[in-house]
């Protein structure tokens, strides 16, 4: 249904920053008049504005207060009636108290205010400024926000066949370029005119070309399709198909190589591992070619840093940790020998960035959580300096960010919640402060929707049910969104399933049972549909396939459903057996596999002995390596082979850090041996 929409418009901004007196001044007071509502902008700064109290109290008097609406910028509601708090109040007194005919505050409170919080732990930008609409037009909110997703739909729509014109019309003209030049080339021997068109001619080729791979190649990464990217890249590569590769200079053989590069990523992307790698291998052969011819020459070093990160990337997808450390090792290596040849250069910085984050993912992958740890601090440093020289380069945003990210998982893996989660919305901040007034950004929303089904799980450590259940719903919303916009997009896949996967563990917990099987029953269809696309990718067989089969058999034995429950727990079993001796990157398939066998022995203790000893033999050598969620399954081993003392340290140590999780304080309720002083 269409509703029809009020303007909002002329918008009169009060930027007058001198002292109110008795009245308010004459332009004010006019635009007051005129005004049919008033928005206050409240923080500390507005509290202590008397201008700020005297705007207010004047449109009591003269206007209708019920139409002044409050947007928090800042501070904090309720603290005025907290005198040690005071300080971070931010309704100022004539919004809260009825005022007199001096425009006064007097003592009597009024009706409390209607306020949207742009804080990004409130409502955020975005959905505070569409509260604040909503209000305004009288029209409700979910119908504003589905008018204004479609808007942005739109845009992006707009934005994208702008995109691909420009890339068909520059695709064409560097190969007109290029053929332009090749007649040159064959006319140079004739006079030295020729020559110069010649070289004039690759010029413009080349620049072409490197606009192509770099700037436009950045553009359709914000609207996130991967068709127009393949094109693109598809018609470069066909027109290096026809060179003749002898007589391409070094310069030009690099950038055959980051065409390369970019096509392997869209296979990639697409799930298509065997000709990736036959990509970036054939990249990795070219740039190592180059770079022994050259070796100081720092895009050469960069060109081959790229290309054996990507052959890395390969080998870590498909669960062999040593390869992967291999390549990585030396991506590092490069990256390092950049900085030192220009260390004034931020992009080699960056290059240091993302090397330290690669080899803290490693050791993530290994349970080495400390080690992990310093890896992305190195890297939050790296990205946090270059943020700070220029802030609103999104690509730079997006690595701060996910430096934020990386570390949040370190520590949460630790059991430092309070840290994790102060990282975590350190990195929402960013990409919320990113967005305001600009265009949509496919890549600034996937991670944001990472971050926020990651914060769920770190909420729902924390014992914080509704909260966590707030986030993982907008980390849904935000996934299957633009996975509609790209659903060729299997990386964009992958994060969807984890996002529905979350939320059906946070409905289960909150007893929403038939919320909850709903939702890991979309995250099983999306992971069934990635394994039919390649079962060598060991983290869609493991974590995306089989976290939300273990949630969903959890829910099953909670339900009086244990038949059920056991037979999923026994197909687990058998499904990840198989990877624990061939994967050497996935310690989730462990912590996924160990809490399956307590699952099935949970549903008859009398005979499943061998499952607690099983669990113990593969977790209790270092239990130092363990998530919280796979030390509790420890915990409940130990208990259960008359080894309470040992349990009992373990669950110490997690209550002591603030770990609630449900599952953990089920498990205390069960065995009341287990539970703190």
């Amino acid at each position: 249904m269409n509703v029809a929409a009020r303007p909002l418009y002329p918008i009169f901004k009060d930027r007058e920053e001198e002292a109110a007196g008795a009245s308010i001044g004459a332009s004010i007071e006019a635009a007051l008049g005129a005004s049919e509502f008033l928005i206050v902008l409240c923080s500390p700064r507005a509290v202590a504005s008397p201008w700020v109290n005297h705007e207010v109290a004047w449109f009591k008097i003269h206007r209708d207060p019920k139409k002044i609406l409050a947007l928090i910028v800042g501070g904090e509601p309720g603290s005025s009636e907290a005198p040690a708090e005071a300080a971070d109040a931010c309704f100022p007194a004539t919004l809260l108290h009825q005022v007199n005919a001096d425009l006064l505050a007097t003592e009597v409170l009024a009706d409390a205010p209607l306020a949207a919080d742009a804080r990004a732990h409130g409502d955020g930008k975005r959905l505070a400024k569409l509260k604040l609409a909503a209000a305004m037009m009288g029209v409700g909110l979910d119908t504003l926000v589905q008018r204004d997703d479609r808007r942005r739909a739109a845009r992006r729509r707009l934005l994208l066949v702008g995109l691909m014109a420009l890339s068909t019309v520059l695709a064409g003209l560097s190969i007109f370029a290029f053929n332009q030049r090749d007649a040159a080339l064959h006319a140079r021997n004739q006079a030295v005119a020729s020559k110069q068109e010649a070289e004039f001619q690759r010029d413009q080729a080349q620049g072409l070309v490197e606009f192509m791979v770099t700037d436009l190649r950045k553009r359709l990464d914000a609207v996130g399709r991967l068709d127009v990217l393949e094109a693109v890249g598809s018609q470069l590569a066909d027109f290096y198909a026809k060179q003749n590769l002898a007589t391409l200079d070094p310069d030009a053989l690099g950038r055959r190589a980051r065409v390369q590069l970019l096509l392997g990523e869209v296979d990639n992307l697409r799930g298509n591992l065997d000709p990736a790698l036959a990509r970036y291998r054939e990249a990795a052969a070219t740039t190592q070619e180059l770079l022994h011819r050259d070796p100081d020459n720092q895009q050469r070093i960069f060109d081959h840093a790229q290309a054996v990160f990507w052959v890395g990337q390969i080998a870590w997808q498909r669960g062999d940790a040593a390869t992967a450390r291999s390549f990585w090792t030396q991506y590092y290596a490069q990256a390092q020998r950049l900085v030192a040849l220009d260390p004034d250069r931020d992009a080699w910085q960056a290059e240091v960035d993302y090397a330290n984050s690669n080899l803290g993912t490693l050791e993530m992958d290994q349970g080495n959580a400390a080690e992990a740890e310093q890896y992305f601090r190195n890297s939050l440093a790296v990205s946090s300096r270059l943020l700070a020289k220029d802030a609103k380069d999104v690509d730079r945003v997006i690595a701060a960010g996910q430096s934020y990210a990386w570390l949040a998982n370190a520590l949460f893996h630790q059991a430092k919640l309070d840290e994790a989660q102060t990282a975590r919305r350190a990195e929402l901040d960013l990409y919320e402060t990113w967005l305001i007034n600009r265009a949509e950004n496919a890549k600034i929303r996937n991670v944001e929707s990472i971050a926020r089904y990651n914060l769920a799980d770190i909420l729902l450590a924390a014992g914080q049910i509704e909260e966590a259940s707030t986030e993982a719903r907008v980390a849904v919303k935000l996934a299957d969104d633009i996975r509609g916009n790209d659903p060729e997009n299997l990386e964009l896949a992958d994060r969807a399933s984890l996002a529905h996967t979350l939320l059906g563990e946070a409905y289960g917990h909150a007893g929403q049972t038939g919320a909850a099987r709903q939702q890991l029953a979309a995250a099983i269809a999306i992971a069934d549909r990635l394994v039919a696309k390649d079962d060598s990718i060991v983290r869609w067989r493991g974590k995306v396939g089989a976290l939300p089969r273990l949630i969903l058999a959890r829910l099953e034995a909670r339900s009086d459903q244990p038949a059920t429950a056991s037979a999923t727990y026994l197909r687990l079993i058998s499904s990840l057996r198989p990877l624990l001796a061939t994967s050497t990157s996935e310690q989730s398939i462990e912590s996924i596999y160990c809490a399956a066998l307590a699952g099935q022995a949970r549903l008859a203790p009398q005979n499943h002995g061998a499952n607690w000893r099983e669990i113990i033999a593969m977790l209790e050598p270092k239990p130092e390596r363990h998530s919280p969620k796979t030390l509790t399954v420890l915990a409940e081993a130990l208990v259960n082979s008359e080894r309470a003392d040992t349990a009992k340290s373990i669950v110490a140590k997690l209550y002591q850090a603030g770990y609630r999780h449900p599952e953990f304080m089920a498990l205390l309720n069960i065995y009341p041996v287990l539970s703190p002083p």
